[in-house]
Formats: structure tokens, sequence, C-alpha cells
């Protein structure tokens, strides 16, 4: 078969055997065979013939919601439940509950894992579902858990899981991932092991000083009594250096403090002779004064000062002229206190007077909070919503309260360098919330906008409330010179076992509010648009719900004050992100069928929907019947809908608006059931997929408010054929060229369908566009065709000419009717070998797309013309950062589109991006665009960086608009300065964005575009 293909295939270049092919076509002769040469090795077995062993030397990650464990004749053992997950290497295991036996050696740990309950693996290149499964792993590298509830010493012998573990755990089993196996012990690093010697431990009620010399050079002694104290004192002058540490303070454990000078007042009824090594009891005096350069060191606070005062007795003291430093591992490093006093009222709290606290490290930061008071305590917090992340007291099983550093500050101003930028006068936080509250600030000024101040704060930080995991929380608060003060709030979230149900769940919200003054600019012919309200407003709410057995929940919630308000001041969603909606959506998905249920209103009346009250779908996709000889696909809804044409704008003179003629106020029942069956078989080297596909629908109302029944029908023949032809020795290191295959299909699908209803009767209950698009339909037969589409244009015919709705589980199942069409492809890929020599990969160095249609009743289907819809697709990868790009899309009736675009994008290092693209649009009525657009960014230095873009439409000979920005990263903030220019609106405008880098929280040079979502630039 191999020698027949390539004999093909030197044949297909010749222009006449191409011409034979397709005409073979039209008699429905087409469809892709497989390819039966391989040119990167062997075809890869079936799963049961593959074995993949991950490496010894990857660890094992394990994971679940809730575990229980205890210990068995040195073997650990823990009963998982809750989306239970293993990995090793690129090894994946799943399943509801677990059982795992943990025995770990010297050097290797031996893991034996029984999976029970929806079981899935996922190894390289396959996967495969069981019930059940055991399976042994062996790591050297550590075994590493990640577990949300625990509870420990929890024998459960009684557990059926146990048990059903236990049982198959003693049997054979045949899917093993790994076996156990003798491991090759590693020769052990020379030199010897060090443990650390044991403290002795102290009686309770007593406590040990021990003092040292801070460095080679002793130091000296003093000692005398006091007399002038009731009772009488010891007193020790200690100089020369000195380093103390006293176990035993009550709850603190042990104080480590150093000085160049220290005295210390004891009791003095129980004199002793002095020594480097004091024991006594915890209620003896024992008081400190320290004096030059000063250590303190106590758990995970550091402090230092020039002098301080320490009572060890009731674990109390007072610094001067002093800074204290504690690690957060939330924040990724220290954070820092200085004050002109520092005072410890007890273990872990401490009140800092006179002070200022940064994170940065630098001797003075070019950032800090300058406050009168600082209060910082070790606080045991709860999370105010669930149980979080806490482990369970094994006795009550109560969750463990977590214990952190909590900061509280009174009268803070936020100084960059020594000016004050913002004051409040009060704040509360977990320590790694440090910063102030605010998190960008932006200044700009424009023609649309005016004087822009934009901020945007943490609120978590903002009320003082604990950070809760896998949560943002912001605030944004905006002043526009020409609109108005405008606040706002947004979030996500995600997180599992949502009301304690097994479940996975994320979502967000974004909330804004401004009382608008000015009118909106929108472009061209919508340059002064006065807003039907004052009071505009936007809120979006969206949350998304995973199940076991394939559910999801999807839920969303939105409401805008007006028709402009979203296009005005979020101009980035309203034509990108997805509409804003107010629905709920339930769907289970299981193996190749499944069903869901949709409710939806409208709670806006400027766009056009549907309400569905509800609507339910139920698909059924490749079923084999009579032994694979037929697959079976099915699609049925049903629903009572109701059509919402959008109302006309507000100022129709200034705002063009023309309603889409598929959409009108109709309502009622929508019924529809698809059925399509197909019988693939292989003829030669060719595969070919007859088809036949019945639907019956039902309109309550259509578009003149009548009863619509319709039958509709398609039958036909797909085919291919696939061509491969290898050139082993072909190899250009300029071209990136290792290798080269030419892999080749011709593809044919050929139709005939037949409707008893005229499409131009039925209403688009199926909308098919989103907002953005219908908005811009609704001005275009106005201020692009004077007020008359032309049918070529009209959005439902071109989606029949397209075959967008002839599929079973197409959404908008409306768009078909009479046609008879034979679609064509000629796709071509070729492909290289690139990487290491020991791990090569298979990559596209080049690919080609031809495309075209063919009508037999073209006057019908094409306006008279027997061929459209010419495609091109082709892409060269010049290497991996340069690609050259180009697409063509022509239709050749008159007023047709023709539409090209070719594009290059080049990244040749980590510093220099550029990309240069040419555009035409063009069609009937006067439609032509020419455009020419270029981007550059530049990374100068690690501290700047520059990005420019420009736009020109050649066709109408207008610049269509520039922007030019410039970024700093300093060590302390991240600045950014644009200028803007937009044609289409007369606006120009310049900017500067500064943000703060906090830690880990901070935002990179990524996050500039899209800090604010506000269209103020």
């Amino acid at each position: 078969m191999s020698g027949e293909i390539n004999s093909v295939y030197r044949y297909v270049s010749h222009i006449l055997w191409l011409a034979f092919v397709f005409i073979t076509m039209l008699g429905g002769a087409a469809t892709i065979a497989p390819a039966q040469t391989s040119f990167f090795g062997a075809p890869k077995a079936s799963y049961e013939e593959s074995e993949y062993e991950p490496s010894e030397e990857e660890s094992i990650e394990i994971s679940a919601e809730y575990s229980q464990q205890w210990e068995e004749d040195f073997v650990k053992v823990s009963i998982l439940k809750g989306n239970c997950r293993i990995q090793q290497g690129d090894a994946v295991l799943r399943s509801r509950q677990m059982v795992i036996w943990h025995r770990k050696s010297r050097k290797t740990d031996r893991v034996s894992v029984y999976l029970e309950g929806e079981v899935r693996v996922d190894l390289p290149g396959e996967s495969k579902n069981e019930n059940s499964l055991l399976v042994n792993l062996v790591t050297q590298n550590g075994v590493k858990a990640k577990i949300r509830r625990s509870a420990a010493n929890i024998a459960s012998d009684d557990d059926p899981l146990l048990k059903r573990a236990t049982q198959r755990r003693g049997v054979p089993h045949d899917h093993q991932l790994k076996r156990a196996q003798f491991i090759v012990e590693k020769p052990p690093l020379e030199g010897p092991e060090f443990a650390p010697m044991p403290e002795p431990e102290l009686n309770v009620g007593f406590r040990r000083i021990r003092l040292f010399p801070r460095s080679a050079v002793p130091y000296n002694v003093q000692s005398f009594p006091s007399t002038h104290t009731v009772p009488p004192e010891q007193i020790w002058v200690i100089t020369g250096g000195v380093n103390l540490l006293i176990d035993g303070v009550n709850g603190l454990g042990m104080v480590d403090m150093s000085a160049d000078r220290i005295i210390i007042w004891t009791d003095g009824r129980d004199t002793q002779n002095f020594n480097s090594e004091i024991r006594q009891s915890k209620e003896t005096p024992f008081e400190i004064y320290l004096e030059g350069n000063i250590e303190i060191r106590q758990g995970t606070y550091h402090l230092k000062a020039n002098r301080a005062f320490y009572d060890a007795r009731e674990g109390r003291g007072v610094m001067l002229d002093a800074e204290l430093k504690t690690h957060v591992p939330e924040l990724g490093e220290n954070i820092r206190v200085r004050a002109s006093q520092i005072r410890q009222l007890s273990k872990g709290a401490y009140l800092a007077q006179n002070a200022w606290a940064t994170g940065s490290q630098f001797g003075k930061p070019g950032y800090r909070i300058q406050s009168s008071d600082i209060f910082i305590e070790d606080r045991e917090t709860m999370p105010w919503i669930g149980s979080g992340s806490m482990e369970l007291d094994p006795l009550t099983g109560q969750p463990v309260p977590n214990k952190r550093a909590w900061i509280s500050s009174s009268n803070n101003t936020f100084l960059v360098g020594d000016v004050p930028l913002l004051y409040l006068p009060y704040v509360t936080s977990p320590a790694e919330d440090i910063y102030f509250p605010i998190s960008g600030l932006r200044f700009g000024n424009d023609r649309i906008f005016g004087f822009q101040v934009e901020t945007e704060w943490d609120m978590y930080k903002l009320l003082g409330l604990e950070r809760q995991p896998g949560t943002e929380w912001k605030g944004q608060v905006d002043y526009y010179s020409y609109r108005g003060v405008g606040i706002g709030q947004s979030g996500n979230y995600n997180g599992s076992n949502l009301l304690g149900f097994d479940n996975v769940f994320n979502g967000g919200g974004k909330m804004f509010y401004i009382h608008d003054s000015g009118t909106d600019n929108l472009g061209l012919d919508r340059r002064a648009l006065v807003p039907s309200t004052k009071d505009r407003y936007l809120i979006n709410l969206q949350h998304r719900q995973e199940s076991p057995f394939g559910m999801t929940l999807t839920g969303e919630g939105g409401l805008i004050s007006d028709r402009n308000f979203q296009e005005e001041y979020f101009e980035s969603d309203f034509d990108s992100a997805k509409d804003v909606e107010t629905l709920l959506h339930l769907k289970q998905q299981q193996e190749n069928w499944s069903w869901s249920v949709i409710g939806r209103t409208k709670l806006n009346n400027f766009n056009d929907t549907t309400d569905w009250l509800p609507k339910a779908d139920l698909y059924l996709l490749g079923e084999p019947l009579f032994g694979n000889l037929l697959s079976w696909t099915s699609h049925s809804s049903v629903g009572y809908g109701k059509l919402k044409p959008a109302a006309a704008p507000y100022n129709p003179q200034q705002d063009v608006f023309t309603p889409l003629p598929f959409i009108a106020d109709s309502q009622g029942l929508v019924a529809m059931t698809r059925n399509q069956l197909e019988a693939p078989f292989h003829l030669g080297p060719f595969k070919m997929v007859p088809y036949v596909m019945g639907e019956a629908a039902y309109w309550e109302q259509g578009l003149q408010q009548q009863t619509i029944d319709r039958l509709y029908g398609s039958a036909g023949l797909r085919g291919s054929i696939q061509f491969e032809r290898i050139f082993a020795d072909v190899y250009s290191p300029f071209f990136n060229l290792n290798g080269l295959a030419h892999k080749m299909s011709l593809e044919g699908d050929y139709s005939f369908s037949d409707s008893s209803e005229n499409l131009s009767n039925i209403a688009q209950y199926n909308e098919f566009d989103d907002n953005a698009q219908e908005r811009f339909r609704e001005r275009l037969v106005i201020n692009t065709f004077g007020g008359v589409l032309p049918p070529q244009f009209d959005p439902r015919f071109y989606a029949v000419r397209t075959g967008a709705g002839r599929g079973v589980t197409d959404p908008y199942y409306e768009m078909v009717d009479d046609q008879q069409v034979l679609r064509m492809a000629w796709r071509h890929r070729l492909q290289t070998k690139s990487g290491p020599p020991d791990q090569q990969r298979i990559k596209d160095w080049m690919t080609l797309d031809l495309e075209a249609s063919y009508f037999p009743d073209a006057q019908r289907d094409n306006f008279g013309e027997d061929f459209g819809l010419l495609g091109g697709h082709y892409q060269w990868f010049l290497g991996d950062r340069t690609t050259l790009a180009a697409n063509a899309y022509y239709d050749l009736f008159d007023g047709g589109q023709e539409l090209w675009d070719v594009s290059l994008t080049s990244k040749r290092t980590n510093r220099l991006s550029v990309n240069v693209a040419m555009q035409q649009i063009k069609g009937g009525g006067g439609l032509d665009s020419q455009i020419l657009s270029a981007s550059l960014s530049y990374v100068m230095s690690q501290k700047w960086s520059a990005g420019i873009s420009t736009a020109y439409d050649l066709g109408e000979n207008i610049n269509r608009g520039q922007t030019l920005s410039i970024t700093r990263t300093g060590a302390d903030f991240l600045m950014s300065l644009g200028m803007t220019y937009d044609q289409s609106t007369g606006n120009a405008g310049i900017g500067l964005t500064i943000m703060p880098r906090f830690g880990n929280f901070g935002t990179g040079p990524s996050d500039l575009s899209s800090l604010f979502s506000s269209a103020a630039q």
C-alpha cells in the first residue's frame, strides 16, 4: 500500500491528474485515508502493549481533600477521600478515594496505592479509565502530600474501603504502573554525618542562662550587690561584647540576645558566683539592660537597637532607636519596622511608636508607611468563609486555628521618598499585607475624560480582613474631570468543596458606578452622544462549578444602566469579552452523551436577546450500530423562547439604528430533533463516509408570529485521501531543517439539502453573534450601504453558504435551506524535526490549506457563480521565534468579499519583538479598506523598556492611530508613561501609571495593560 501511495504522489503534481481527482470527488469519491508510512518511526503501540515506568529520581506528589492516617509496623497507612490525585513524573492517577501504604527506607520510598471510584490513569500519549486500580511506585526523591483536612492517629480497621484495598493488595494485579524492583543504592557522600545534639530538658519552673563571648575576645565581668532595693539585688556588668541565651522564658522558648555591653539585675538573696551557665527559678527577677549594636532573636522575630531593656520574668522589653524584622513565608521576604521605640508586650506582641514599615530591604526604602503607632502580634485566625485548609484536632475533631503575624497601625501616611501621597487613620491586616492598600495608581489626560486619576485598592487590606486563599478582591476609585467620580469593585475566586460537597468552582465579578456629567465619544459619527441617564453602572457576576459524574453548573448575572456605557468605559470587554447576561445553566456529560438545561432572562432592553424559560438539550455522539457498520449522532432540543428585539437608541439622529431583519417580537414553544447516520468504509486508499441527516422542527411563532413546522433533510458523501513523502536527507541549519516530510490530503464533501420552509420566515431564536457584532450590524445598513443591506452581506444567508448550521450539534440550527454544494480542500504539511538528538520532536515547518466550494445550482445558492468561498491559509515557521502568515477569502460574484492579510511576527531575542501586518477588507457598497499596522517592543535594559504601534488605512488614506509607552522597572516601583492617538474618536491622551512592587503580590510589566479596565485611555 505504501508503494501505491508513493506512486500516486509522483503524479499529484501534474495538473491533469489533479483535475481528475477533483472530478472524481464531484461524483462522491473523496475522503481522507490514513497514512500508510511512518515518517518518524513505527506507530505507537496500544495501551495494553505499552509499559511506562516513571523515573525513580522523580518525587511522588499526593493531594486530596481529606486524610486519615496512622502507622502499622513502620508502614504509614493513609485513607484519602475527595479529589484524590497522585503524580510521579508524567504519570498522573486520579480517583474519588485512595488507600496508601508508605514504607520509607534510608534511600527510597516505596508507595502502594489502591484507587477506587472514577479512576483515571494519564500516561504520556495515552489514558485509561478503571473502576479500581492497584499501583506500586518507587522514588528516591521523597513523597510530598498536600491535604486540605487531615486527622492523625485514627486507625480505621473497620473501614469498608480499607478492607477492599487490603484484600486487593494481597493478590497480584495486571495493571501495575510500576512493579517494585531491586534498587541499587547510591554510595553515601564522603564525610561524617552530624546530628544535632538534644538540649537537656529543663525542669518545669526553672530557667537557664548561658553567656558566650560575642567574638574571639573574651568579655569582662564586674559583680557587686545592691542594698538600696527590697529585696536586695545582685548586679553584673559585662563589657567587651557578649552573647546571652535564655531558655525557659514563659511562653517564649529561647531568647538570643547580644550587645557590646550588658547590665544584669537579679535577686541578691540567692547570690551565687558568676558562671557562664546559671539556673534559677522562673519567678526569680532577671532584668537586662543592653547597649551598643544590640541584636535580639526570638522565634521568627529579629530586632536591632542602640539601647534596650528586657525583663525575662515578665517576657517584656523596651528598645530605643530600633528595627524589628520578621520573615513572612506568604510574602516570600522580610517585613521591616523601624521606630524610635519598640516595646515587647508579650510573646509575639510588639508596639512600635513613631515608626515606619516596609517590605523593601534597602536601608532607606523608596516607599514606606509612616505611622504614629504600629502594633504587631501573633494572632490565631479563622477563615470567614468555610473551614479553610487547617488541620483537624485529632481529639476534638475541630479545626486548629492558624497563627500568623498581624499588624495594626494608626495615623498612616504613604510616602514615596519623603513625599506624602495618601493618608489613612487606621489599618489592620496580616503581616503579608503590610503594604498600603493601594495597588495601582494612574494619572492621565485626554479629550474624552479630561484629567484622570485612577486608583486600585486591595479591599482585604483596606477593611482589615484575612486574605482568603484563591481569592482576589479589588476596589476602584476614579476621578475624571469631564465626567465625574467613579467607584467600583472587582474580584475573582476559586476553590473546592463548596458547601461541603465534592466540587471544584471558580468565578468572579465586576461592579462600577459613576454619576456622569459628560457625553460619550464612540468614534466616527458618534462623537457626542448624550447618555439616557446620568447614573451609569455595570454589574457582571459569573460562577462555574464542576462536580462528579460530569456535572457542570454555570450561573451569571448582569445589569447595565444604558446602551453605550460598557462600550465607552469598558471598551475592551465590549469588543472581545463574553456578553453580560443573566442565566443559569446545568449540564452533564458522560462518554458520548450529554444533556443540559438553561434558563435565561434579559434585564436590559437595548440588546437583541432570547429569553429561555427554560430550554433543554440532549446529545448523543457517534453511537455505533450494527457492529460499527453505522454511526448514529442525535441532538434534540425543546424550550419556551421569547425573542426581545433591541430598543432604538436614546438619540437615534446621532446614533443610527436599523433593527435586524431576523429578530422579531415573537415567543412560544421551540422544538427540534436532528438525527444523522454515517457508514464509513475504505475504498482502496480512499476513506469514504456516506451520510444522511433528517430534522423535524417546530416554532410556535415565526417572524410574522405564524406557526412553522419544518422538515429538513440532507444526504451526502465525504471522502479523503492522504499522501506522504519523506526527504530524510534534507538538512539546512539556515532554514532550521533536519529532515523533511510532505504530508498532503485531498478532501471533498458533496451534499444535497432540502427544506420544507424558507429561512426568511423563521425567527432567529438562537443567537450567532455577540452584542458588539449585532450593534455593528444595526449601524452598518445606514452608514455603509445607505439603508439597504445587499443580499450578499445578509449574515444568515452567508451562514447557509458556508454550512454553519448544517451540523447535528450546531447551536443555531435555524440557518439551513435548500442547497446543493461540493466543498473541496487541499491541505499540505511540511514537517521537520527539532531538539536534542535523543529527544527530537516533530513540528510543522510550513502549512498551506486551500479551499473552494462548487454550487451546481449557482443561481439559487451562490448569486450566479459556480464557484465561491475560495480560501487559502499559509504559515511558514522560519524559526522558533519568527512566523510568516497569510490568509485570503474571496467570492467571485459582483460585490463579493475580497479579504486578505499577510503578517510577519518576529521575536529574535528576549528583548525585541516586532510585528508587521497588511490587511484588506473589500466588498460591495463602497466598502474598501487596506490597513498597514506595525508594532515593536524593546527592552533597553533591566530597568527600561518601550513599545510603539501604528496603523494607517491605505485604502481610505487615513491615519488610524498610534500608541507609545515607556516603562521603568525600579526596585520599589514600576512606572509606565503612555501616549495614544485615535483617529476614529479624535482623541489624544497621555497617562502615567505607577504600581508599587509589593513582594510576591507585586504587579509585573505584563500586568500594565490590564491594571485598569476603564476606557480612560
